[in-house]
């Protein structure tokens, strides 16, 4: 692309990466990022506030700040020459200052960086030449293996998601500390706000936008971004009905075991692998996640069925057919995303009975799960606990977790405890 045109474009982004806004503190330590010289990825799904993140950075930084985002329209046609021509603008529009402050100092900061070629080995020259420099990306299969490549040891990876409850209720202005919910010294008053707030997250779920403006639909234009962007132009893909009908079905069905035969009969779509790789792309780009049946062996494990879950609350509103009436599975889905933000690895428990999710660290479970929307039918309450109990005896847990919408309890089951919490609690804790 022309040198001029790229200078305007580099001009106005400047402009708006400096404009003064609101923005919500991330539950992030920031402080680990900044610190050394190491490249900063910022990986996660469209909208979930990686630029918002890149403000957030920059302003704890002293120095010159150069931006760049390779989302912009206006770059679809940058080529390797241009990384020159980007030097040359960080000079010419800020070499006085760094003459000024004596150091020198510049960062660097860019929006969706897989969007331009060779970009790997730009960041590692940046890299070597002792620049920081954080970027952002929203496919992970890209950023991985190219990063596994050229910039192996002189990265640190981030993984941001959408609004955690906790942020949530930050930007609505309340703040609620951890030791407050476990020490249960919140009034009835601030305790009824709270679970009227979460009942919003619950249906809105947590991209900043929808919740700042307060509309839903927003989510719906990000689903058909993603899978026409992120999806079918990244991995040039020709039958787009198919892979969105997969998308929508697996939407759909939340929380459900399937089997690829299985999605071939129902989908239409007659090749094995073209289904695995579809679901491979959609969890590139972080619209869903596959969660394994657990077997202590390998083989076992990994042609047992999966479950299919998503990102965000949101599409299951918006996008999912005839989902709204089902809080069982959306309540599921909510706390598998609070799973991953806090860096769980995750199973799920099926023999006679099933539990919804069971957590490895190391070579054993050390946490086994249930999700209920409440205890109120004698049967659901029944199949919920023998599903929890039958987990815990498997792998030898004293104490399981029974997430639900309003109920505290603990149970004693035989010697072994079941711990009833409302979700909202466990959110913040």
């Amino acid at each position: 692309m022309e040198k001029s045109q790229l200078r305007q474009v580099i001009i106005d982004q400047q402009v708006s990466f400096r404009k003064r806004e609101e923005l919500v503190f991330r539950d992030i330590d920031l402080e680990r990022y900044l610190r050394g010289n190491e490249i900063v990825i910022i990986s996660g799904i469209r909208r979930c506030g990686k630029s918002s993140l890149l403000k957030l950075i920059a302003g704890q930084l002293e120095g010159v700040k150069f931006y760049v985002d390779f989302d912009d329209i206006r770059l679809s046609d940058f080529k390797v020459g241009n990384y020159q021509d980007l030097q040359d603008l960080v000079i010419e529009l800020y070499g006085k200052e760094m003459e000024k402050n004596g150091t020198g100092q510049i960062y660097y900061f860019f929006d969706e960086i897989q969007n331009v070629p060779l970009w790997e080995r730009w960041l590692n020259n940046l890299y070597k030449e002792g620049k920081k420099v954080f970027a952002t990306g929203s496919n992970s299969q890209l950023l991985s293996s190219e990063i596994s490549t050229f910039l192996t040891g002189r990265n640190k990876v981030l993984r941001l998601f959408p609004f955690s409850f906790k942020e949530f209720l930050r930007l609505k202005g309340i703040e609620i500390t951890g030791e407050e919910i476990e020490a249960d010294l919140l009034t009835s008053s601030k305790k009824a706000e709270i679970f009227s707030y979460f009942l919003e997250y619950f249906e809105s779920g947590g991209f900043p936008l929808v919740l700042k403006s307060r509309d839903l639909e927003l989510s719906r234009g990000y689903f058909e971004d993603i899978l026409n962007k992120d999806v079918l132009v990244r991995y040039n893909i020709r039958e787009g009905r198919a892979l969105k009908d997969l998308a929508l079905f697996l939407l759909s069905n939340v929380g459900k075991a399937y089997s690829y035969p299985t999605l071939r009969s129902i989908t239409g779509i007659k090749s094995l692998s073209t289904i695995k790789n579809y679901i491979d792309y959609f969890q590139n780009v972080f619209l869903l996640y596959q969660v394994p049946r657990f077997d202590y062996s390998l083989k076992k494990q990994k042609v047992s069925s999966s479950k299919i879950y998503t990102i965000d609350n949101s599409f299951l509103k918006t996008v999912a057919f005839n989902f709204s009436e089902n809080e069982g599975q959306r309540l599921e889905n909510l706390v598998l995303v609070e799973l991953l933000r806090r860096k769980k690895e995750l199973y799920y428990h099926s023999e006679k009975k099933e539990c919804d999710f069971v957590l490895r660290e190391g070579l054993r479970v050390s946490e086994a799960i249930q999700v209920s929307v409440n205890l109120n039918n004698p049967e659901t309450k029944k199949r919920e606990i023998e599903g929890l109990k039958e987990a815990m005896e498997a792998y030898k847990l004293d104490r399981g977790l029974l997430l639900t919408f309003e109920e505290d309890d603990i149970l004693d089951t035989g010697g072994r405890e079941i711990v009833v919490k409302p979700v909202w609690r466990w959110l913040l804790k």
